[in-house]
């Protein structure tokens, strides 16, 4: 599929968003709109709202007037650029509504548009590892079928790429993100992805990544670094 495509053709995002499950919508749009965290200098506090309420299945009904704040922000800010990010985080909250099957649902092609929006928001940073970043997680159950039909497995899957991003942008203990390939720090996601399924704490995933800082890289270490980048793990 094309990113052409994607990025032109409505019913090509039809036909990538029909493919997910219900339950499973909200997760894959908050993924989308999360590859942009490291490229808005300052992520306006509506949208930054819109992922807890994403994470919290109970909490999606909140997306209707979360929609509304994020829209708010929009008019408030007629300059904004990338406009697309912002109306893909309308389009988002939409979603996660919706997925809440609670009455007076958006539009049932809100979902739709994200992955034109996403690509066209990711046009504006001219970044090919930013456009190839989306167009990986648009296109997430098409590479990955074996999501479709097990809830849970994919849920754990937004999970562990939350963690693998977390690693790569906040942790970074060597310094790379900005030269290196993007699987430096992969081979260590699966120990603490065990970790947080297992319901270890701050003091425990920190330790571990300490422990992967000093024994593995064979540098001197920050701890300090790591239990706030525990924290921000275990709000994954």
């Amino acid at each position: 599929m094309r990113t052409h495509d994607i990025n032109t053709d409505i019913q090509v995002g039809r036909q990538i968003f029909d493919n997910i499950p219900n339950d499973i919508k909200p997760g894959w749009a908050g993924l989308i709109l999360s590859r942009f965290d490291n490229y808005i200098k300052s992520i306006p506090k509506p949208v930054f709202e819109l992922y807890s309420i994403i994470d919290t299945q109970d909490n999606w009904k909140n997306a209707h007037s979360q929609f509304s704040k994020i829209r708010q922000f929009l008019l408030d800010h007629k300059t904004y650029q990338p406009e697309a990010y912002l109306v893909l985080a309308e389009n988002v909250a939409k979603v996660t509504y919706n997925a809440s099957n609670e009455p007076a649902p958006f539009d049932n092609n809100s979902g739709w548009w994200i992955p034109s929006c996403a690509l066209q928001a990711a046009t504006y940073f001219e970044d090919n590892k930013l456009e190839e970043e989306v167009k990986s997680c648009i296109l997430i159950f098409n590479h990955n079928k074996h999501l479709k039909n097990r809830l849970t497995v994919a849920k754990d899957f937004f999970i562990y790429k939350k963690i693998d991003d977390i690693l790569w942008y906040e942790w970074d203990p060597i310094g790379v993100k900005d030269f290196a390939p993007r699987d430096e720090y992969q081979s260590y996601v699966p120990d603490i992805f065990n970790l947080k399924k297992s319901g270890a704490d701050r003091n425990q995933i920190a330790t571990a990544l300490f422990r992967f800082e000093t024994e593995n890289m064979g540098m001197e270490g920050t701890l300090e670094n790591c239990l706030s980048v525990a924290d921000k793990i275990l709000k994954s």
